[in-house]
């Protein structure tokens, strides 16, 4: 073929109109191998080295030795409330490094810290957070307390990420300084323009959250969507203007340098993962445009999934891959309207299907935050109708242009940007008071089988075009699905599950009756903050929502140790709480340690009561009995010499000799929870009448002090749980201690080793064992 040969006609009363007649006699074209191969090694340079369980040399992934490790930085280099993270290369293995200190690509260091395996806690319904780790091509993660620079070396991909965070670096700056005095618009425009989250404020994430829009606080695919399309449709124009717009196809012209222009945008915001996949389907739609050879979306995401899988195969268990996925597949699927006629009809029909698009895009997407997050929050629906687009179409453009025109008029680059923070901290107004009005459902899926059919059966409904018999029976489908995810306890049986919440204590029991009762909550003594000192709380009401309960009715505080109370910090936020069990009040009002960045009990208590928590003293003996369960309390015990024991702290025994010490009885077996009782707590209770016991929660996380011999005589168990974290700097589980109780025939199991233990036993005194990490040692 010669030439091509565009006409454009437009019909009128007296006939049909030739508005435009092109003819391109000498049509220019792109080679496609050199394009393909352009774009082949931008993508590859994007990616994250992978990563190979190669120990550097001299070290050990323990968190109880500090290592030092030489190697080079890479990139990206992420800002994060910590400080800095990137990777780190070292010889074969790659090291995903924390650090206060300021991080380069190309830096050549030695880090010094310690190295550890990332692992999240192994619990049901509980992402694990080495996903993370994992997504940026590391196997292993250091939190590095020195850095020592050696020198630099600066290859292209060094330097190429160097001028992506001195950009990314300098957009912040330029935001920071147009909006002084607005935190919350320049905290979300930093988020929303150049991925830096480090200055959101977490009630600022939480309402964002609430409504269903979390995601644009940070440059998610969309965003990236909005970039490369503005780019790609300013450069058509701009080429179809041009002197040389009759001779060649704007399209096939102006997708190179949009490609390039979501490459370099990709970088300066830090190539998230969702980013990354959403480039990836970028490419495959700009290079149909270069070859002449368009795409429908739903064949892009095709593409672009098998792409990514290939690439990355875990990412299939990822749950922004899910989401994002099964989002942009529900906006692909969805069936095209006849057009309305008339500007007024067109945008009613915009809205309504808009609100219809956004109402099943949380359909499809509701299985998936229910069985990784266990909530689904309605408020999805009006938050992505109506904030969504104002945040991508309105204040990301205004940022962006913003920033590109600050570089020739600073003046007029500051007024843009102080527009869109405003505009920003107006979606936020509108967040905080949706946020109030729409409710979070705590609803879980616990089966992945179940979760995979609730996804398909609604984006199959969402595809179908009109009503019919095959819909109706799918809505039925659909609705009987959801009825039958959930997990929770079988019916007459008791089940008690003994978490993983790391160098901690925590353990649900579920009655037959529905009732729900939580022995201590866990906690991080070291953390930098209550956030993160507070996480395993949200861990067990993680795995609440994956058993079904909204609520606690009992709580049992063994001991005020931040290994044991601090959870409750975040249940108090989450999950209501209605009586909680202490040691007596001269123990909760024992000041915190000053050198603690963490509060003491007797403030998490006070919060806890503020959200209407009854917080009882029990008294010895049998206290409760409740759906054929009895609970019995043996210590802390007080002889005051002049009458009988009762229950109160010593003063001449440690915190954890005071530990609350119960047994529960169901079915003619007994479990014990020891607390944290040391050699000389447990004489006690044995002195007490303390005796045999099924299945014991091992004393003090397996400390040498603790499991002596009296105690492990006595109550001779067929099971003996250790509640510890992996590789946990005080060594703990001692051998010995192990070695002792698998002596008295115990089966010991680990929460280090193989997470969640749980126990069942039903109406005839059937007890079984369950690990959650069915494969570990």
């Amino acid at each position: 073929m010669a030439g091509i040969v565009e006409w454009a006609v437009r019909t009128q009363p007296n006939g049909p109109v030739v508005d435009r007649c092109e003819m391109q006699l000498r049509p220019l074209r792109v080679p496609a191998p050199l394009t393909c191969a352009i774009v082949l090694a931008a993508l590859i340079g994007l990616l994250p080295r992978p990563g190979h369980r190669v120990l550097p040399a001299g070290t050990q992934a323990d968190d109880r030795i500090a290592d030092r490790v030489i190697g080079t930085v890479g990139g990206p280099v992420v800002r994060t409330s910590r400080g800095f993270a990137g990777p780190l290369y070292n010889d074969g293995s790659t090291i995903w490094l924390w650090s206060e200190a300021p991080l380069q690509s190309g830096d050549r260091i030695a880090a010094t810290g310690k190295l550890r395996t990332p692992r999240g806690l192994l619990d049901p319904g509980v992402p694990d957070r080495s996903a993370m780790i994992a997504g940026r091509g590391a196997v292993w993660e250091m939190s590095a307390t020195s850095i020592e620079h050696l020198g630099e070396d600066l290859d292209v991909s060094a330097r190429m990420w160097r001028w992506a965070f001195a950009t990314q670096t300098s957009w912040v700056a330029a935001i920071d300084a147009a909006n002084d005095d607005d935190v919350i618009g320049r905290a979300a425009l930093r988020g929303i323009v150049t991925g830096e989250r480090g200055e959101v404020p977490p009630e600022l994430d939480q309402r964002w959250r609430t409504v269903g829009i979390y995601h644009v606080l940070s440059v998610s695919g969309l965003h990236l969507a909005v970039v490369a399309g503005l780019a790609f449709a300013l450069l058509r124009r701009l080429i179809a203007g041009s002197p040389f717009g009759g001779r060649i196809r704007p399209a096939r012209w102006a997708a190179p340098p949009a490609l390039l222009i979501a490459i370099a945008y990709t970088m300066i915001t830090g190539a998230q993962l969702a980013t990354l996949r959403s480039l990836v389907v970028v490419a495959i739609v700009l290079v149909g445009q270069m070859l002449d050879r368009p795409l429908r979306l739903v064949d892009a995401l095709g593409v672009a999934a098998i792409l990514v899988l290939l690439w990355r195969p875990d990412d299939l268990y990822d749950p922004s891959f899910q989401l994002s996925f099964v989002a942009a597949l529900t906006l692909a699927l969805r069936p095209a309207a006849p057009r309305a006629e008339g500007l007024g009809a067109r945008a009613w029909q915009w809205v309504c299907r808009g609100f219809v698009t956004s109402a099943w895009v949380a359909i499809t997407t509701a299985p998936i935050t229910a069985y990784q997050f266990h909530q689904v929050a309605a408020g999805g629906v009006v938050g992505n109708l109506v904030l969504t687009p104002v945040v991508e179409l309105v204040a990301l453009p205004l940022g962006l242009a913003g920033l590109a025109l600050g570089y020739a008029s600073p003046a007029i680059g500051q007024v843009l940007l102080h527009a869109a923070a405003w505009i920003v901290a107006r979606i936020d107004d509108l967040a905080a008071l949706l946020a109030h009005r729409v409710p979070v459902g705590s609803i879980s899926v616990a089966s992945t089988a179940a979760a995979v059919a609730l996804v398909v059966v609604s984006v199959w409904l969402a595809s179908r075009p009109r009503r019919t018999r095959a819909e109706l029976a799918g809505w039925l489908a659909l609705c009987m699905t959801w009825t039958l995810a959930r997990s929770p306890a079988p019916p007459g049986m008791l089940r008690v599950t003994y978490l993983d919440v790391g160098q901690g204590d925590a353990a649900v029991i579920e009655l037959p009756d529905g009732a729900v009762w939580l022995v201590d909550a866990g906690g991080i003594a070291n953390a930098r903050d209550l956030a993160a000192a507070s996480a395993p709380g949200r861990a067990i009401a993680g795995v609440l929502g994956n058993y079904d309960h909204t609520s606690i009715d009992l709580a049992i505080l063994s001991h005020p140790h931040p290994d044991h109370y601090l959870g409750f910090a975040a249940l108090a936020e989450s999950t209501p709480i209605r009586e909680l069990w202490t040691v007596d009040e001269r123990m909760l009002d024992a000041p915190p340690d000053p050198r603690s960045t963490v509060p003491g009990f007797s403030a998490i208590a006070a919060a806890l009561a503020s959200h209407g928590t009854a917080i009882r003293h029990p008294p010895l003996g049998i206290v409760r009995e409740q759906a054929g369960a009895v609970l019995e309390v043996w210590a802390p015990r007080y002889e005051s010499g002049t009458g009988p024991p009762f229950e109160a702290a010593d003063p001449v025994r440690t915190v954890n000799d005071n530990s609350l010490v119960i047994t529960l009885r169901y079915a003619g077996r007994v479990l014990l929870f020891a607390g944290d009782i040391e050699v000389e707590g447990e004489q006690a209770v044995v002195a007490a009448g303390l005796s045999h016991a099924d299945v014991v929660k091992v004393p003090h996380h397996g400390s040498p002090t603790s499991s002596g011999a009296a105690l492990v005589t006595a109550t001779h168990p067929m099971l003996a749980v250790i509640s510890c974290g992996a590789g946990n700097s005080f060594g703990f589980p001692s051998i010995a201690v192990v070695e002792r109780w698998r002596a008295a025939g115990a089966q010991v199991e680990r929460t280090d080793l193989s997470g969640a233990i749980t126990v069942t036993v039903d109406l005839g005194g059937v007890l079984r064992v369950d690990r959650f990490a069915a494969d570990s040692p």
